[in-house]
């Protein structure tokens, strides 16, 4: 995207906008005030695409951009009422049903990318996979559940990563949260 590539831009648009959609309402409860904030949070990041640093967390970086735009464009006043209006005075969240349904949407789609990437590896990577971010193992334990060395242990997930990142995972971190959901 910093390249300039407005189908980058489209693509992040797309896959968090209506999680930033409902994260905003949250704050704020206004739609109009919402939609407007994250189509000025995107025309602000492409307008400043070439000064931007290279963002790790995408979906945290967006998050705190909507935050700090709705306060910056609604004011202290409204926040407060917003969340002071709702049940859980203290930061005035609720899950919604299209939450809920948009979740178990957005988990299937993720379990399948998933299933798609790990059947691409041998028993001993998947096991690897499940044994160091499901069952949260040290290398030190899988060395001594499967009988080799710490150092293997080492190497084999990294070659097993760098093969997953090589078949463009774009977020790591889905792989382990869903490992962790899901067993193999």
């Amino acid at each position: 995207m910093c390249a300039g590539n407005p189908n980058a831009l489209n693509s992040i648009f797309t896959n968090h906008y209506n999680v930033l959609y409902f994260y905003g309402l949250k704050l704020v409860n206004s739609h109009d005030r919402v939609v407007d904030t994250i189509q000025d949070v995107f025309a602000t990041i492409w307008e400043s695409r070439k000064r931007i640093s290279k963002v790790k967390y995408v979906k945290a970086y967006l998050f705190a951009a909507l935050r700090n735009n709705l306060l910056k464009n609604t004011g202290n006043e409204y926040f407060i009422r917003a969340t002071a209006n709702s049940e859980n005075k203290e930061y005035g969240f609720e899950i919604s049903p299209e939450e809920i349904y948009l979740n178990k949407e957005s988990q299937l789609e993720n379990v399948q990318r998933v299933n798609n990437l790990l059947s691409g590896l041998s028993s001993k990577q998947k096991e690897i996979i499940y044994l160091k971010f499901y069952t949260d193992y040290t290398n030190i334990e899988i060395s001594k559940i499967l009988s080799i060395k710490q150092q293997s242990v080492a190497n084999l997930l990294s070659r097993t990563l760098n093969l997953l990142r090589k078949k463009r995972i774009q977020n790591l971190h889905l792989l382990l949260n869903l490992l962790f959901f899901f067993p193999l």
